[in-house]
């Protein structure tokens, strides 16, 4: 019973924590060629859609699901899939409509269904292969997509295709195979499309040579035998036919950088997007405190190593440390997208209001065969002074007059010094014991400052323990190995009250300037950033001991008559 309850307690929490996610919806390709087929694929977190909408511009041919669960970091995330397998209708533009499921909704997808080409030399062939390029004139460096279409009516054994081979272009595959099925002169192909994107280097005329493919396929019809007497009792083998098709010859024109492009680096892309974010929304500013500023370019058309890198923008007052930048290539809508940001730390050294100026990015649109501008605008930004800490001792108050009403005056003094006369004896006895019980206050404080009087010097002392700063050093090492930035902030700062002991060191990027090592400055600014950011990075230790572990040495030492040492820094 008890296990029973346990096990339900824990179904209970894992789907309390279930993340749900949007309803999303794509399509394999949003070029089709008539007769044939494509995929729509549909994710929901939960509810089925309704997929009776597509009936209208497409027959349905077959919809497969499948569900995924997956458990990342303490949440349980559940995804259900749907695969439909859609023929349209009628050429033109077709619109895949929007999808329900539940309260959600997917957004409109809109294809081109185009007339099929005419089969000449391989019209009735079992395999055959196509090649097209999605423009026939682009601009050198920009991307071209080159279409590779193998078509078998057999089936097929073993088999590769070759890639283009071009001296004076790149080449990049884009995303995995893609397999559909489609009619041709009254035969129905199984049909695998490859795409690649060609970036030539120069203008001029760019020849691509022919895609060949080699492979065996089966012989319809055709079966045989081997001449071992026990594959009698086996399924009879099949025959394979070894063949090899080659595709077209393509040329491509290339045309070189328009000489009215204002840009210092040349980038065609299809879409451009220039980006910034902070490691604190709102940035807040104070002198001495670094915070982060992230720069993306986000660009359609181009791979991530050929965009251009940031310039360091020159501020007054503001320093700045460049981290190692972020480059990606990935894809969307049928073309590569390149990714590139970087990181800047941002430490103002004077408060007031500091102008971070405007960042300016040239690029040329392809689609619209025009310079376009994309633009950070400057920026005016309030620093708040440091906090000042300091170890002097608050002044004395202003004495104030007392009221008027409560101010004493020269005849009330006369008359109290009278009734003191004629009191006798007895006021003199109190005021002989109130100044002897004075003296021995005086003389008790007296015997305890001079008991702590050693340990003021010791604290105070500029002489450097050893033992101290390697017993420090060592925390920091097991810190980083254990990836723990909090106990590395510790073990670093005790460090250099070891190191200094003549000042005290408050912060991690103190530690830095005072080693005036440009390394170990971006070290702690990024540990800075992991502890009191809210942006969750991963902190790596081993980086940071092999930054800033290596450079710990041991400071000068002052000559002094004796060593005095520091008190244990990890008392047990």
């Amino acid at each position: 019973m008890v296990i029973r309850n346990l096990t339900l307690f824990i179904m209970l929490m894992m789907f309390s924590t279930l993340s749900f996610g949007k309803l999303t919806a794509d399509v394999d390709r949003t070029v089709i060629e008539e007769g044939e087929t494509f995929l729509l694929t549909v994710r929901s977190d939960d509810a089925s859609p309704d997929l009776s909408v597509l009936e209208s511009n497409f027959n349905v041919l077959g919809t497969s699901r499948s569900s995924k669960v997956s458990f990342v970091n303490g949440e349980v995330s559940s995804k259900k899939e749907w695969i439909v397998t859609l023929s349209p209708k009628k050429t033109g533009f077709s619109t895949i409509p929007a999808i329900s499921a539940g309260s959600e909704s997917t957004p409109p997808i809109r294809i081109q269904v185009v007339k099929a080409k005419a089969i000449n030399a391989s019209q009735g062939a079992d395999i055959f292969l196509e090649v097209k390029l999605d423009t026939n004139m682009a601009y050198v460096q920009s991307e071209v997509i080159y279409i590779a279409r193998l078509y078998r009516a057999v089936e097929i054994r073993d088999g590769s295709l070759t890639e283009p081979e071009i001296n004076s272009a790149v080449v990049e595959r884009m995303g995995e195979d893609v397999t559909f099925q489609t009619m041709r002169n009254n035969r129905r192909y199984q049909v695998t499309e490859r795409r690649f994107a060609l970036f030539p280097q120069k203008s001029g005329s760019l020849a691509i040579p022919p895609t060949v493919f080699d492979g065996k396929v089966v012989v319809p019809g055709a079966s045989g035998r081997s001449n071992d007497p026990f594959d009698r009792f086996f399924q009879s083998q099949q025959r394979l036919r070894r063949v090899q098709v080659k595709s077209d010859a393509l040329a491509l024109d290339v045309l070189p950088q328009p000489k009215n492009y204002n840009g210092d680096n040349w980038l065609p892309a299809k879409r451009l997007v220039l980006s910034e974010s902070w490691s604190v929304d709102p940035p807040r500013f104070k002198v001495g405190e670094p915070i982060t500023r992230t720069l993306r370019i986000e660009a359609v058309g181009q791979t991530g190593a050929q965009l251009p890198a940031f310039k360091e923008f020159p501020a007054q007052g503001i320093k700045q440390y460049v981290d190692q930048p972020k480059v990606e290539t990935g894809l969307l809508d049928g073309s590569l997208v390149g990714i590139r940001e970087e990181k800047f730390a941002i430490i103002p050294t004077t408060s007031g209001k500091l102008v971070l100026p405007e960042i300016r990015l040239y690029w040329w649109d392809t689609e619209m065969d025009k310079e376009q501008t994309a633009v950070i605008p400057p920026k005016i930004i309030d620093v708040a002074p440091a906090d000042v800490v300091t170890g002097s001792t608050p002044a004395e108050p202003e004495q104030q007059p007392l009221p008027e009403t409560e101010q004493t005056t020269l005849a009330d003094n006369i008359s109290d010094l009278q009734s003191v006369e004629n009191a006798g004896i007895w006021p003199w006895l109190a005021l002989t014991f109130g100044i002897g019980w004075l003296l021995t206050v005086v003389a008790w404080i007296r015997q305890i400052r001079k008991n702590k009087l050693p340990a003021k010097s010791h604290e105070t002392s500029d002489e450097i323990d050893e033992k101290s700063l390697n017993e420090a050093k060592s925390r920091l090492k097991q810190a980083c190995k254990a990836n723990d930035a909090n106990q590395a902030k510790l073990a670093l700062l005790a460090w250099a009250e070891a190191a200094w002991p003549e000042s005290k060191t408050r912060s991690l990027l103190s530690v830095g300037e005072r080693l005036h090592d440009s390394t170990v400055i971006q070290a702690v600014i990024e540990l800075d950033e992991v502890l009191y950011s809210n942006v969750g990075n991963q902190w790596n230790g081993d980086k940071f001991w092999h930054d800033v572990g290596q450079r710990l040495k041991k400071p000068r030492q002052k000559p002094s008559g004796r060593l005095k040492s520091l008190p244990a820094l990890y008392p047990q």
